[in-house]
């Protein structure tokens, strides 16, 4: 796992994007539930797809993306929000029998005007949480101030491993 400054965060993001983008106006978050970045999936369902965030706040940050781009959630459907919740809380156990964290904060983020480092698609972040300190603070956890984390690709591949297979069952 790699520690990356806020700058060095964004360069890479940019880097990241024009990979994994078509054109250049089109949506990350839509082409992450894609599954364009097809190593970090976690988990896919009919409306929802489960991603280990490449540059998240803390080590194992899960993001859980709506396939249908929408920017509120009231335009989701109930079904559909639902089960974006339903995920974020399985993402929730998967973290706790992984990661051990002494939390694991479930947020729904994003700005309503392009940013560099947030998205208007609506989706959920699911960030456990080691500290019990002031980086404990929800808006140190939802801030790239401290750094970012990254992974080599062996590091992103194993730990996603990991959390399928301690991924909850659940009646289907």
């Amino acid at each position: 796992m790699l520690a990356l400054t806020k700058s060095e965060a964004l360069e890479q993001l940019e880097q990241h994007k024009a990979r994994l983008l078509r054109h250049p106006d089109e949506c990350l978050m839509c082409a992450l539930a894609d599954q364009r970045d097809a190593g970090l999936v976690v988990l896919e369902e009919r409306d929802a797809t489960v991603v280990l965030d490449r540059f998240g706040n803390r080590a194992g940050h899960l993001l859980v993306i709506s396939k249908r781009h929408v920017e509120h959630a009231t335009q989701l459907s109930w079904p559909e929000y639902g089960e974006l919740q339903r995920l974020a809380y399985e993402a929730c156990h998967a973290l706790e029998r992984v990661l051990e964290p002494k939390r694991v904060f479930v947020a729904a983020l994003g700005s309503s005007n392009a940013q560099p480092m947030t998205f208007s698609h609506f989706h959920l972040h699911v960030v456990p949480v080691v500290e019990d300190d002031e980086r404990a603070r929800p808006a140190q956890v939802f801030s790239w101030t401290e750094g970012v984390v990254t992974y080599e690709a062996e590091q992103a591949r194993t730990l996603v491993a990991r959390l399928k297979r301690a991924w909850p069952e659940r009646a289907r």
